[in-house]
């Protein structure tokens, strides 16, 4: 059946022994394997007999120029791809992805939404299959693969957000309605600090120690959960921070303060779009004791391995200045700003005098944590979870940013409300239109949604947070005043 792989530049340099042969490329290879513009961790798919479909993975390398830049979403339109590919192969008597149809949709739909409960997924995840099938096939009509796409589309009228333009718009018939309000999921406070203590620290259910319990990273564990959970980050950008890009706490941060502002640097958001976050000075100082303790133990072990200048293809960084590196070129720096670097280009970056990463989050052995090792991180705990008797545990990176945006919808809400009905509401009507327009457009900034309609999924969700909400400042270090969050 067709397999999906991810480009690993490193392995260009690493020798392969085939039935006790060694075997490695020469320098000539490397050299043109580095001149062809291959793309670290893109992901590209082999057919069941091993052989490339160049079209295929012609698309997977255009996305980023068609709105899908970031790489965990391109690796979601992989997965997506090769169930299809593998559909068509298993029970559509080997059709080629070229050649399918109306029919082969409604056989895919059969056998993906109405099948037997073990086999069926949910209507957010079939939507997010088509959306990828779609863009497929919208791009193989383009490129005249295809004649035409094996969908099936109706037009509607829609209005442009910018503009103002009204517009006819071709609608997919196959994506079914309403499926993101009962799909996305959210942590309550409860559930969280279970998940926190028991899943990935390793406690017993009662809070106490786990004489059991092997992990040996469950603090750092613990504190990635509640940088996700307390500031909306997605995974990408969570764990492609580096160490010098956090805030810095000084002697002019009063006592009063309870967050400060961030700026996520554009290569590693969705889109690359960049943004502000709010940063709660509880979690900076625990970041700040991690990187002293944790994180230099963990370098410290691969001083000790004679590991530290082993890293394929590092980026030698000569010193750091205001969101900016100094890179080193030869016998001279380039300064390069934070917003250029790429997730993979920050996992190559070293210290030039040390050789040490400058990766915020580090391995055990002092390797730059992977996103596919976080998502790893995040199943073992809730597996742990489960055994202790919380069956309904099965939390993602992402379900803590949905939580995150949960509760402070409902914070940004409430105090919008005690704005309204204050004296300050002279005029009522206008005061209505900002207790429900301001929090959605501050929360859209703070996710990094491009469009509104993205943020809307979480007023579905209101009523389900009190408990969040009733915690959110005590527990997240989080402050709203007048709609706004304040530092």
């Amino acid at each position: 059946m067709p397999q999906l792989f991810f480009t690993d530049l490193s392995t260009l340099h690493r020798s392969v022994t085939i039935e006790g042969v060694a075997h490695e490329l020469s320098k000539e290879e490397i050299a043109a394997a580095d001149n062809i513009g291959l793309v670290e961790g893109m992901p590209f798919i082999l057919r069941q007999d091993g052989t490339y479909d160049h079209n295929v993975n012609r698309f997977l390398r255009s996305c980023p120029t068609m709105g899908v830049r970031s790489l965990n979403s391109l690796r979601a339109y992989a997965r997506d791809i090769v169930v299809w590919m593998r559909f068509l192969e298993e029970r559509r008597d080997g059709k080629s992805v070229w050649a399918a149809d109306r029919d082969d949709i409604a056989a895919f739909h059969e056998a993906r939404r109405l099948s037997e409960p073990p086999f069926r997924i949910s209507a957010s995840s079939w939507n997010r299959m088509i959306a990828a099938l779609d863009k497929l096939y919208r791009w193989a009509v383009d490129e005249r693969i295809v004649a035409t796409a094996p969908f099936t589309y109706r037009q509607m009228w829609s209005r442009s957000s910018s503009s103002g333009a009204v517009m006819a718009v071709a609608v997919n018939c196959a994506k079914e309605n309403g499926a993101r309000k009962g799909d996305m999921r959210f942590l309550d406070l409860p559930r969280y600090l279970v998940f926190r203590d028991v899943g990935l620290r390793g406690r017993l259910p009662d809070g106490q120690e786990d004489p059991t319990w092997r992990g040996r990273n469950g603090e750092r564990n613990a504190l990635f959960a509640e940088l996700l959970i307390t500031t909306g980050l997605r995974l990408q950008e969570a764990s492609s921070l580096l160490l010098n890009e956090l805030p810095k706490l000084d002697i002019q941060t009063g006592d009063t303060a309870r967050s400060l502002a961030f700026r996520l640097a554009a290569a590693t958001a969705k889109g690359s779009r960049g943004r502000d976050i709010r940063m709660p000075i509880r979690l900076i100082r625990q970041l700040q004791d991690y990187g002293l303790i944790e994180r230099e133990n963990a370098l410290q072990r691969r001083r000790r391995r004679g590991r530290i200048y082993r890293m394929k293809r590092s980026i030698a960084v000569a010193g750091y200045e205001h969101r900016a590196l100094r890179l080193v070129n030869g016998d001279h720096a380039v300064r390069v700003s934070v917003d250029q670097l790429s997730p993979s280009e920050r996992a190559r970056l070293v210290d030039k005098a040390t050789g040490s990463p400058l990766a915020l989050w580090l391995t055990e052995d002092g390797q730059p944590a992977s996103m596919a090792a976080w998502e790893a991180v995040f199943m073992r705990a809730s597996e742990r979870c489960r055994r202790f008797g919380f069956e309904d545990m099965h939390v993602t990176p992402h379900m803590l940013r949905h939580s995150f945006a949960v509760h402070m919808l409902t914070l940004l809400l409430r105090e919008q409300v005690r704005w309204v009905v204050s004296e300050r509401s002279a005029h009522l009507g206008s005061a209505y239109r900002r207790m429900i327009g301001d929090p959605l457009l501050k929360l859209q900034r703070l996710m990094g949604h491009s469009r509104i309609e993205s943020t809307y999924i979480y007023l579905d969700h209101l009523a389900d947070s009190q408990e969040i909400v009733d915690a959110a400042v005590s527990s997240f270090g989080l402050d709203a005043v007048s709609g706004e969050l304040v530092p």
